[in-house]
């Protein structure tokens, strides 16, 4: 007896089309299929990879339908769903779960790679701070603060044990002991800080020092009115940007071959000093 395929109604023999729906009987309830959804976006492209992976690995019955979106905001919205067997639907929610996993995998290595890129870049191009004494006041002020409060502390807990001062607490062998601690590990902190002045007055004193030595030998050798004529850098069509890594990639190559030992970052502190010249002239 033929059936209905979405009603599910029996009709008699001979009946090809079913009364209420329309469409064409089927000979038998096994005949019908029931889709289920399994998945629905906005994206086409996406559904038709599910697609293809679901059938790659197996699914027979996949199907994907442009279904327009009647709650959207937004008028003649679609979306794109797609349908499987519903004796295939567990196998296939497996699939899709293994599916979307490894495209999580893969984004989030596409998204390291570009951060390793973005970071190789900005390395590439690291610079040194150029008549920057920050770090050197920085040590002197630790060795200030530090030293300071730490000998004071140390002076008190020891007039406090030997009872020279009086300090309202219930132990004060406890408390006086803590400020000595304190008060030692403080001084501590500001003498290893003012071994480290000495290493970085040096080290600070060489860096200006190698920067300067590259930016008066470039000066002698090289004028600034017709450098990009002479290397024949073509800025045209090229915004400020590109023309700043063009003529700084430029810079650092010369002064590479003739500095072979020189830091890269100092290197790069000179061409960008020498870089913002050429823009002041």
């Amino acid at each position: 007896m033929p059936w209905c395929p979405k009603c599910k109604c029996e009709y008699e023999e001979g009946v090809k089309l079913c009364a209420d729906c329309k469409i064409e009987l089927v000979d038998s309830l096994e005949d019908i299929i029931e889709w289920k959804p399994l998945i629905k976006t906005t994206e086409e492209e996406q559904i038709i990879q599910v697609k293809e992976y679901l059938e790659y690995s197996g699914i027979k019955d996949v199907k994907y339908e442009k279904i327009q979106d009647e709650d959207g905001e937004e008028e003649n919205q679609y979306y794109y769903a797609i349908f499987v067997t519903e004796k295939e639907l567990e196998e296939s929610i497996k699939f899709l779960k293994g599916y979307m996993l490894t495209k999580a995998e893969e984004k989030k290595e596409q998204e390291n790679e570009e951060d390793d890129e973005e970071e190789e870049i900005t390395n590439e191009y690291e610079t040194e701070n150029y008549n920057d004494d920050t770090a050197l006041k920085d040590l002197k002020s630790s060795v200030y603060t530090f030293g300071v409060i730490g000998a004071a502390l140390v002076v008190v807990s020891i007039l406090s044990l030997l009872e020279v001062i009086a300090i309202n607490f219930s132990n004060k062998y406890l408390f006086s002991g803590l400020l000595l601690a304190i008060g030692i590990a403080f001084v501590i902190v500001a003498i290893n800080s003012a071994k480290r002045i000495g290493n970085e007055s040096n080290k600070i004193t060489n860096r200006d020092n190698d920067i300067n030595k590259i930016i008066e030998w470039f000066g002698d050798n090289y004028n600034l009115d017709d450098f990009a004529d002479k290397y024949e850098l073509n800025f045209e069509d090229l915004d400020e940007g590109a023309i700043y890594y063009l003529v700084m990639d430029k810079l650092k190559l010369i002064i590479s071959n003739q500095f072979v030992e020189m830091d890269k970052k100092i290197i790069n502190t000179a061409s960008e000093i020498i870089y913002e010249k050429m823009n002041t002239q």
